[in-house]
């Protein structure tokens, strides 16, 4: 939209492996702490959206286990480029999905949605998380570790699908590759996430 009006944008600073370490280094054992390590985790392998990352559904969680090594991935039912909804399933590295199951053991049965909020007395909410809760999360953690503060001011709730495209690009991955698990249209807008984000 700020495109098409001609306006510019502030692109979002990224959260790559290495910014990622220090982000989950700073999590506790608590409710809040448990929830959280899921959510950069999940968010980081799945390059999800605000949108989608909040959308995802516990019953949309599958358990998959390969050379007796138990991960699992997530139905993500509709996003920005599928609008029929017809899905596209998201796979978590095992370190994910350790933290997924974590997490996963402390929402009560009747929860909807994965990514819910925690209020100040540690009490689960019925209610996914807000787009801006997302941001205010990552930024909220990376205080905690010390980064410089012009660094966090650059932190928004794309920042972690920023820095994993970076890290994919870094790893040799291919452009179709990184546009795929990003769920990307163009390759010019990969590139103008990739070149130009604070590291």
């Amino acid at each position: 939209m700020h495109q098409k009006l001609g306006h510019s944008s502030n692109q979002a600073g990224s959260i790559n492996a290495d910014t990622l370490d220090r982000l989950l280094l700073a999590t506790d054992n608590s409710i809040r702490g448990i929830r959280d390590r899921a959510l950069l985790l999940v968010a980081y392998d799945t390059l999800c959206r605000r949108s989608e990352l909040v959308s995802l559904q516990v019953k949309d969680v599958q358990i998959n286990m390969k050379n007796s090594i138990e991960t699992s991935s997530i139905l993500l039912r509709k996003s920005k480029t599928d609008q029929d909804a017809t899905g596209k399933w998201l796979y978590l590295s095992q370190k994910a999905h350790l933290a997924l199951m974590d997490w996963m053991k402390e929402l009560p049965e009747e929860r909807e949605h994965l990514i819910v909020g925690i209020n100040r007395g540690g009490k689960i909410s019925q209610n996914c998380l807000g787009f801006g809760q997302v941001n205010r999360i990552y930024k909220r953690i990376a205080r905690t570790t010390g980064l410089d503060e012009s660094v966090i001011k650059g932190i928004s709730g794309y920042s972690m699908r920023v820095g994993a495209a970076q890290d994919l690009l870094n790893s040799g991955a291919s452009m179709p590759i990184i546009m795929q698990r990003g769920r990307w249209s163009k390759a010019d807008t990969v590139m103008r996430y990739v070149e130009h984000s604070n590291c």
